[in-house]
């Protein structure tokens, strides 16, 4: 375990907020490993593999990226988390030249989407939101707008995958 994950809790003061990049590794450390099996399963399904060309919503630190990417596919995440982002930026983009560095085919943005479709100009046949949707008011009020906006970077008939997690009660997806 890293040292976010284990605090000195005789010093810390209770009172006092976790800043964002803790969180943000809080999470990707405890909760997002969680989701590997729904990751897994979806590109299972769809076959995801060196010929896709994926675009991730909400892509959060970036693990349903990597492991879309260790599978061959060229992907694109865009998120509004700048802490979360930067998780992924260091899991995807390695400083080149870096001893072990995968060579991932990826592209990160901050909020907005991409200017053109895929790193080889090939619009994107797989479009993914991995979110729980339906859990709390006003959860999905930015997910109309997102899909509409990656709309013209999709190729004609991609395939675009809503799915989140949780009790079925509570997820509307």
């Amino acid at each position: 375990m890293t040292p976010t994950l284990v605090r000195n809790l005789r010093d810390a003061d209770p009172s006092a907020p976790a800043d964002a990049g803790t969180r943000a590794r809080d999470w990707a450390e405890i909760q997002e490993r969680m989701l590997a099996p729904l990751y897994e399963a979806v590109y299972d399904r769809l076959e995801v593999g060196a010929a896709t060309r994926m675009l991730s919503l909400g892509c959060g630190s970036g693990l349903a990226l990597l492991i879309a990417a260790a599978r061959g596919a060229q992907v694109t995440g865009v998120d509004s988390d700048r802490e979360r982002l930067a998780l992924a930026r260091a899991r995807l983009l390695p400083e080149e030249g870096a001893e072990g560095a995968p060579a991932h085919r990826a592209r990160l943005h901050e909020s907005g989407l991409p200017a053109g479709a895929g790193a080889d100009g090939a619009p994107y046949g797989l479009i993914t939101v991995f979110e729980p949707i339906g859990c709390a008011a006003g959860d999905s009020e930015g997910l109309v707008p997102a899909l509409e906006a990656a709309l013209p970077l999709a190729a004609r008939g991609a395939t675009v995958v809503l799915t989140g997690w949780g009790p079925p009660e509570r997820c509307a997806t």
